[in-house]
């Protein structure tokens, strides 16, 4: 598996929340979640991910199915630190999952949360993607274009909702997560495009482009051009007066996977 990878924080100056490594059989990325002032956790999200993806790679490595390999996964970073943090807190550092495994003409996948996977099998892409988050974050309603301080509120709202039935769920402490991912396994799957949400704004908030032509431009120009054009989108719209969002801009990381 010929694999390229690019990832970028929000700015120079800021810990990157996102986290993408491959193997010759297996990619991940992951999209640690942003959270509020207090977590519970010494460490912080960019520590919790570097963790957790290394462990998905290592564990991935043998034919057990990818929701144990992240259950496993998630409850082997938690031990590393049970006794330092507070891991009942509910702003504990926790992830998006998105993955795929080659195995010789299957390809397995895993996806949790709304890091967008694009399977290449030919004609139409197939899209893989979580939007339980996006349905609770209609339902409590989240403001458009938050100041720092709405967006810490309604953050603390979300969390009641995280990792529970009817919520969402993400990578954090119950390995049951792994088991609440949308996963299975395609045949003669040509490349995959794994991306975190920062990186798929072109589709899925801009509509600037199809998840085809974003395969197509990873595939053409690399990662790093998806990340680049996303960066020329946010901040021609610095006051996010075109598409409402969030933030201005987010980490982002674009994994392009391709095979015979």
């Amino acid at each position: 598996m010929r694999v390229e990878l690019a990832s970028e924080p929000i700015s120079p100056d800021r810990d990157n929340l996102d986290w993408a490594g491959a193997t010759p059989a297996t990619a991940v990325v992951l999209d640690g979640l942003t959270e509020g002032p207090a977590t519970g956790c010494v460490h912080g999200t960019a520590w919790y991910v570097s963790r957790l993806g290394s462990r998905l790679l290592a564990y991935a490595d043998s034919e057990r199915e990818l929701a144990e390999c992240l259950a496993d996964a998630i409850t082997a970073v938690a031990r590393l630190h049970e006794d330092t943090c507070d891991l009942a807190h509910p702003g504990t550092p926790c992830t998006t999952v998105t993955m795929i495994r080659r195995r010789g003409r299957l390809t397995d996948y895993l996806v949790l949360a709304d890091s967008p996977l694009v399977l290449d099998i030919g004609g139409t892409p197939k899209v893989v993607l979580d939007e339980s988050e996006k349905a609770v974050s209609a339902r409590i309603g989240r403001p458009p274009n938050a100041t720092p301080e709405q967006l810490k509120v309604f953050i603390a709202e979300q969390q009641k909702f995280r990792n529970v039935d009817g919520g969402y769920w993400v990578a954090q402490v119950d390995p049951e997560a792994g088991h609440h991912a949308l996963r299975g396994t395609v045949e003669d799957a040509r490349g995959a495009l794994l991306t975190s949400d920062g990186a798929a704004l072109l589709v899925t908030d801009f509509g600037l482009r199809s998840w085809e032509q974003l395969l197509q431009t990873g595939y053409a120009d690399g990662p790093q051009a998806i990340i680049d054009e996303t960066r020329r989108a946010e901040s021609s719209d610095p006051d996010r007066t075109r598409w409402a969002r969030a933030k201005v801009s987010d980490d982002a990381t674009a994994v392009v996977c391709r095979w015979p």
